[in-house]
């Protein structure tokens, strides 16, 4: 008789409950994080390098991407591996991933006009990059709401 009413006690549970308590509602901010591996050329300086971060990713990432909320990059303090270097872009939804990206690319292009111009900006930052890197998306977990 236990199980029995074990059971019925479950339906009766599943019943009354509200429908929008068994999905899972979409709940805080997204972010892509990108850990690119750095490269130490001769040639460069880390006086260059965040120079050129803070142009790109004001420029890209900024006040006039209207799907960002917020860009931070994150470089190694210690540790270990010096070689870290992390872009993490805060975003409101999955949609506007897509659409913060297709909109930097917009505002890369409309920053530096001309494909010579563009070459010389990927030339001078990307010298600081060995071309390894990851990308991940995670979802803030907000509690109490």
């Amino acid at each position: 008789m236990k199980p029995l009413s074990a059971i019925l006690f479950l339906f009766i549970l599943f019943i009354t409950m509200n429908n929008s308590s068994l999905a899972q509602e979409a709940q805080g901010n997204v972010f892509v994080v990108t850990n690119f591996e750095r490269a130490f050329p001769q040639d460069g300086s880390a006086r260059e390098l965040d120079s050129l971060t803070t142009l790109y990713v004001n420029k890209t990432f900024g006040a006039d991407n209207e799907y960002t909320v917020s860009c931070k990059v994150l470089r190694h303090w210690w540790g270990h591996n010096n070689r870290d270097f992390i872009q993490v872009v805060e975003v409101k939804s999955w949609d506007d991933v897509i659409k913060a990206n297709q909109r930097a690319n917009e505002l890369f292009e409309k920053t530096w006009a001309t494909q010579e111009e563009r070459d010389a900006f990927n030339d001078a930052y990307n010298k600081y990059f060995t071309g390894k890197h990851s990308d991940e998306i995670y979802r803030e977990v907000v509690f109490g709401k």
